[in-house]
């Protein structure tokens, strides 16, 4: 089958690997009908993540069911489907508790060695262990574009504007306007924040993110914590929302809220240690989360709001290419040339 496989530092190609066949009872055989590039695969691209030459990529897919293991109860052939970007059991421990990121049997699509080794979704077909906890079926009537998104940045952007604790009439900073900054921007609104704040600093992602109800905030012309007191009072936003994970961004998150306040981080941090203003924090009494999305837990809920108008994710695609041209819409993506690219096998 075709795949864009990581090829070393800033490297995809696009090649023949073997066909992927189920071998667990727990798991599904997905033909994919579309995938996409996502900033986290980024971070494999600029050789930030150990992974081997020669894996397949990709983490956000949607497709139709071709084979089930013997244990699979929710899904047969022929059924649409969108995964989480990583699997979950359902029932260790830390599923019971609803930590489905926690899971011990987690493993990430896309990702290499260190994350599980599980095939990627940019491909023609790829295996979903745990098949009946990581997988939904996409409504009828539900496109490809709308549904694909469920499985990892909607559900994240989701999470960030839950974990922020908004309430009505709150104010709101968003910090960054990639992928996952729209769709917190979008996410937010359903708490009935009064404003949300979005910044960044390439002028079309903040354009997008004024359509989805933000109010565009560009750093290269602002101090974008000096902008926000502005606008709230001197206070600062009630709380923030951290979509890009770098050092300079979770400061902007932390310094933009308003004393007890909360900051919610779900941008994958660039560093691994780094610092961490733990005297401000206290003194200006906040609440700092930070993790990753416990995406099954959010999968049918948003998927529900898609199909009622509520959410429109695929508003963010800015370009549709082929699987064959992985490796240019790679470097368009990480030139910020393109907002989010799908990919059709």
């Amino acid at each position: 089958m075709k795949a864009a496989v990581y090829g070393g530092e800033r490297e995809v190609q696009v090649t023949d690997v073997p066909k992927p066949s189920i071998s667990g009872s727990s798991e599904a055989l997905v033909k994919v009908t579309l995938g996409a590039i996502c900033g986290s695969d980024l971070h494999i691209y600029h050789g930030n993540i150990p992974i081997s030459p020669g894996k397949v990529l990709g983490h956000e897919f949607v497709g139709v069911v071709e084979d089930v293991g013997a244990e699979v109860k929710r899904f047969k052939p022929g059924d649409r489907v969108v995964s989480s970007f990583f699997t979950s059991c359902g029932h260790c421990a830390y599923c019971r508790k609803g930590w489905f990121n926690q899971c011990v049997d987690k493993a990430t699509f896309g990702f290499g060695e260190y994350y599980g080794d599980l095939g990627g979704g940019q491909s023609e077909y790829v295996v979903v262990p745990l098949a009946d906890h990581s997988m939904e079926p996409i409504p009828s009537g539900m496109s490809d574009e709308q549904a694909i998104f469920v499985g990892d940045i909607l559900a994240t952007g989701y999470f960030g504007a839950e974990r922020a604790e908004i309430t009505p009439g709150d104010s709101v900073a968003v910090i960054g306007a990639g992928p996952v900054g729209l769709m917190a921007t979008m996410c937010a609104q359903l708490f009935g924040p009064a404003r949300t704040f979005v910044v960044d600093m390439v002028e079309s992602r903040l354009e997008i993110a004024q359509e989805l109800g933000g109010i565009p905030i560009n750093a290269k012309d602002v101090h974008p914590v000096s902008a926000i007191q502005e606008q709230t009072g001197g206070l600062g936003a009630d709380s923030s929302i951290e979509c890009v994970g770098a050092a300079t961004a979770v400061d902007t998150a932390i310094r933009s809220v308003r004393g007890g306040g909360t900051i919610s981080m779900v941008g994958v941090p660039s560093v691994v240690t780094g610092e961490f203003p733990y005297l401000d924090i206290w003194l200006k009494s906040l609440t700092f989360r930070a993790g990753w999305c416990n995406v099954q837990a959010y999968m049918r809920p948003l998927l529900d709001l898609i199909a009622a108008g509520r959410l429109k994710p695929d508003l963010i695609i800015s370009h549709r290419m082929k699987l064959d041209d992985a490796a240019e819409a790679y470097r368009m993506f990480d030139a910020r040339e393109a907002t989010k690219i799908v990919l059709t096998p």
